[in-house]
């Protein structure tokens, strides 16, 4: 038995797991915690009512997963990995050990990758169109726009006015949307709560440009980094980020929920060091610190943003 369990793989199957793993990097699973995260902010805001979103409950359990799967390791798969497949000659330059320039997955491999993740969203989605007829419009809508961003000749991320607002919209707001339509019919509330996260999500975006300045210099990419420098970029996205925290607050106080106000409060002044920092001395190690300083109240503040709106919260 020990002997069973201490025996490598064979060649064969150590290979198919190397592949496999390769495959599931090229859809890039870190990016799937943000559409995973807004379809649960988005199910919350609905409310317990009737309709709405009853977590104590197997149905709306599996309805909920099953919408996250949807946008997340399938829509944002999709996107992640038709992004690497178009981006390859970048990634040689910014990040080698991806999937494709480490020539761990071949380019057809990669094709049969997106090509895969976009038919598993589309099913996924009518799946759920029982609950929602809106659900294919809104799977496909994420398609396209995952596809306008990374395929030439359009290219949304080869201008840096339209990229981050695009990947804010396509992984935020149609996943909220998603989330509370799947459960109630839209709402005001929780629309301009996707809005504003949508936005807020598309200011930390412009922040990404930092790390890949030399290899968009290099292929003639024009990123915000390139176009205004460093500095002016982080100046524009921390003011996209506080003008939406501000607005939460905003709308917060005038709903009478102070101690919600204190922790968009706090939210606005604890990343401010690391803000300063990462101004002063924009590094890849100062981006990490200080997306490791915001990212945990721009998570607190939607979902309880959310709960608020589902009434969870006199």
């Amino acid at each position: 038995m020990a002997e069973r369990l201490t025996r490598p793989f064979p060649p064969e199957q150590a290979s198919r797991s190397r592949r496999l793993l390769a495959h599931i990097e090229l859809a890039d699973p870190v990016t799937w915690i943000t559409p995973i995260t807004m379809v649960i902010c988005g199910a919350i805001a609905t409310g317990q009512g009737t309709p709405g979103f009853h977590g104590t409950t197997l149905r709306d359990l599996t309805l909920v997963g099953l919408a996250a799967l949807m946008c997340g390791p399938f829509g944002t798969g999709f996107s992640q990995s038709i992004n690497d497949y178009f981006d390859r000659d970048l990634d040689a330059i910014n990040d080698p050990s991806r999937p494709i320039p480490s020539q761990r997955v071949t380019l057809r491999a990669a094709r049969i990758n997106w090509v895969t993740l976009a038919l598993a969203t589309m099913i996924a989605s009518l799946i759920l169109v029982r609950q929602s007829m809106w659900v294919p419009l809104l799977a496909a809508i994420s398609l396209v726009l995952s596809a306008a961003y990374s395929v030439p000749p359009i290219k949304l991320k080869q201008h840096f006015w339209m990229g981050p607002p695009a990947v804010g919209f396509g992984y935020v707001f149609l996943s909220w949307i998603t989330g509370h339509l799947i459960f109630a019919p839209m709402s005001w509330p929780s629309l301009i709560l996707a809005l504003i996260n949508s936005a807020l999500a598309a200011g930390l975006l412009f922040l990404n440009d930092i790390k890949s300045i030399e290899g968009d210099r290099k292929l003639g990419l024009r990123s915000m980094t390139v176009a205004f420098g460093a500095r002016r970029t982080l100046l524009i996205s921390y003011a996209i980020i506080g003008i939406c925290e501000l607005l939460l607050l905003a709308l917060s106080l005038m709903a009478g929920h102070m101690w919600a106000t204190v922790v968009l409060a706090l939210a606005l002044l604890i990343p401010i060091m690391s803000q300063v920092q990462l101004y002063r001395e924009p590094t890849h190690t100062n981006f990490k610190r200080y997306i490791i300083a915001s990212n945990p109240f721009v998570l607190l503040i939607q979902f309880m943003s959310a709960f608020i709106v589902g009434g969870y919260i006199g």
